[in-house]
């Protein structure tokens, strides 16, 4: 009985899991509308990456320029920058509060008087796991930015890595060297390495 319960735990945080990156893939990729307010302009980000900017204040014919004489076409270059150096704060945040949601439930197992002492050791050896995951995914993202990205965004489990790097493409050789890096970093094959360019 007590293994069913934590395998419910186990389900429900998998669960939790796939709901929060849906949502945030919904929010990034345009299934939900991203709107912005600047001053008195309204700047909404649909899917299909267009801005459209509603600015009370300026008559028709200055539909081009948004207050202080910024372009729109400047303005947009701006929100795409915001949007993908947001990206990655968005994506940190995620896998910090779902791995915080799994380090919640792990320590309640092993807190829990009616856990067996085969399943509070395996609970343990999931705390050091998510610990020493989270460690190296902070040094390979530093050291991708070394390498002169601007960002990066770093998933590791206990088989695999997924990189999400900030340029906007990689050829077969920056892929390859990347590998090499995040493999030596984590001691994971770099056939198990998903690397992304995301600008």
């Amino acid at each position: 009985m007590k293994t069913v319960i934590i395998n419910k735990k186990i389900l429900s945080l998998t669960v939790l899991s796939v709901i929060g990156v849906a949502v945030l893939l919904l929010c990034r990729y345009g299934a939900v509308k991203v709107s912005t307010i600047i001053s008195d302009t309204r700047i909404s980000i649909p899917a299909a990456g267009e801005v459209r900017i509603n600015n009370a204040g300026t008559a028709p014919g200055n539909a081009g320029t948004v207050p202080g004489g910024q372009a729109a076409g400047d303005l947009k270059e701006k929100n795409i920058q915001e949007n993908n150096s947001n990206f990655y704060v968005e994506y940190r945040l995620a896998r910090e509060r779902t791995r915080g949601q799994r380090v919640e439930w792990l320590r309640e197992v092993i807190n829990n008087v009616n856990s067996s002492s085969e399943t509070r050791q395996k609970a343990q050896d999931s705390l050091l796991s998510i610990s020493s995951s989270m460690e190296k995914e902070v040094e390979i993202e530093n050291l991708i930015k070394a390498k002169g990205y601007d960002d990066a965004a770093v998933l590791i489990d206990s088989r695999s890595v997924t990189a999400v790097i900030a340029t906007d493409n990689l050829n077969p050789e920056e892929t390859v060297r990347l590998a090499e890096l995040i493999s030596r970093g984590t001691g994971i094959d770099s056939s198990n390495i998903l690397i992304i360019a995301k600008l």
